[in-house]
């Protein structure tokens, strides 16, 4: 019964991850606008994933008071890796009540980085097959898809607290659209996110798993089934209009078809009919991608130009925080200390996740996760199977193509839970 309920708790939690039910615990403000990453909020799937990781800690216990061996006292290449995550999450911690400007955000930043480690070591453990992971996940991509067609076909959003949702109209300012003068302004597909450039990130995953999926399994059904699910989340992504989504999107067709053809002496055709559907898209609404593309319109411009503008400061941040950083989660307050003078709803992380990593944590903390990096590529080139170990570097490259572009994965709650839920899932590939 235990099993079936940490079973039933982790497939729940990623069935239900791109839903963003949230209770808002507190709101705060930077002058006098909302202060959207300094909200203190407690999501759903939050509350189901710590529920999962009380009974995985539980049953834990019980098998070491039960099985503990003098041999299992030793110290191993994962209890070393799991002491490596430990020694990072206390440092978080640390900055958190001795560094950080803003203790709550900090807080809640680290709970999030707590979070996120455990559901990789839990993933990765082999707890879960691989389709029982990958199947909760392609499923709960189909309403967010779904919703994001309908969004950007109907140019409407609407609200409902039930399903996480916010209302988005093309004309509000500060909504994301595509916009010049010569074609107005078009709202971008949010699907069930805070953003579409999220909601493209995300997509990005569900097709990675859809492919994986139809690899794994033989009925014809539900191979059908998967391939019409790959159209619609291929059309969703498209209408997210996210560049860096459809980049990492289109190297991980790419890859695959090359990979398929040397390898496998196969062809791709779920990918390569992928990539014609996106094709007739492109060409369907091209002045719209043409927008997005060439960076010609003020819109995108300034778009560009404040990205620009975010890696100087980013740099200027760190010069004064050099060793221990400003906090987790507190960039954007960083920023606003920087200069006041900006709407408070402007400030946002660095769009680029290696940037804001060593903003935030310093040099110290950039040398803990060294420390992480170094002990799990020892434990894990002792269990990696080395055919399976070029293809999944290479998936894990094309993810990595989203946070140099974006800040998300590492400055939101689902972003880390997507990157955990990914690298977990690519790890497992090497292994089995």
């Amino acid at each position: 019964m235990l099993q079936k309920i940490k079973k039933l708790l982790l497939q729940a939690f990623l069935f239900l991850l791109p839903f963003q039910i949230v209770y808002i615990v507190q709101d705060n403000f930077l002058n006098g606008a909302k202060w959207q990453y300094g909200t203190s909020v407690f999501y759903l799937t939050e509350m189901i994933l710590w529920l999962a990781i009380i009974f995985f800690i539980s049953d834990y216990f019980v098998l070491i008071k039960n099985k503990v061996t003098q041999r299992d006292r030793g110290w191993s290449k994962e209890k070393l890796f799991s002491v490596s995550i430990l020694f990072f999450l206390l440092y978080l911690l640390y900055n958190t009540f001795f560094v950080s400007s803003n203790f709550e955000v900090a807080y809640q930043m680290t709970r999030w980085w707590m979070l996120s480690s455990l559901l990789f070591i839990i993933l990765f453990s082999g707890f879960l097959k691989l389709k029982n992971i990958l199947w909760p996940v392609v499923l709960g991509s189909v309403i967010p898809s779904v919703l994001g067609i309908w969004q950007f076909l109907t140019q409407s959003s609407f609200a409902n607290k039930f399903l996480g949702l916010a209302m988005h109209s093309p004309e509000v300012s500060g909504v994301s659209v595509v916009a010049s003068d010569s074609i107005g302004r078009w709202l971008r597909a949010y699907g069930t996110f805070s953003n579409p450039n999220v909601f493209g990130g995300y997509l990005v995953l569900a097709i990675v798993f859809t492919f994986l999926l139809m690899k794994r399994i033989e009925v014809k059904k539900q191979k059908v089934f998967l391939m019409a699910l790959l159209f619609v989340q291929t059309m969703a992504l498209f209408f997210t209009f996210s560049r860096t989504a459809w980049l990492a999107w289109l190297l991980f067709v790419i890859f695959i078809s090359v990979y398929c053809f040397v390898v496998n002496k196969k062809v791709a055709w779920t990918m390569i009919f992928s990539l014609v559907f996106f094709g007739i898209l492109f060409s369907t609404f091209f002045s719209l991608v043409q927008n997005r593309v060439e960076v010609k319109s003020t819109y995108e411009s300034k778009s560009i130009s404040e990205r620009v503008t975010g890696y100087m400061e980013a740099l200027e941040i760190w010069d004064s925080h050099k060793y221990l950083g400003v906090g987790a989660g507190n960039y954007t307050l960083a920023s606003f200390e920087l200069d006041r003078s900006k709407v408070g709803s402007s400030y946002q992380p660095v769009h680029n996740i290696f940037l804001l990593f060593i903003v935030e944590n310093g040099i110290v903390g950039f040398g803990f996760f060294c420390f992480i990096l170094a002990t799990f590529i020892i434990y894990f080139s002792s269990i990696v199977k080395k055919k399976q170990l070029f293809f999944s570097l290479i998936l894990v490259f094309i993810f990595l193509i989203l946070g140099i572009f974006d800040h998300y994965l590492l400055s939101s709650y689902v972003g880390l839970m997507i990157f955990s839920l990914y690298l977990a899932v690519i790890g497992r590939l090497s292994t089995e």
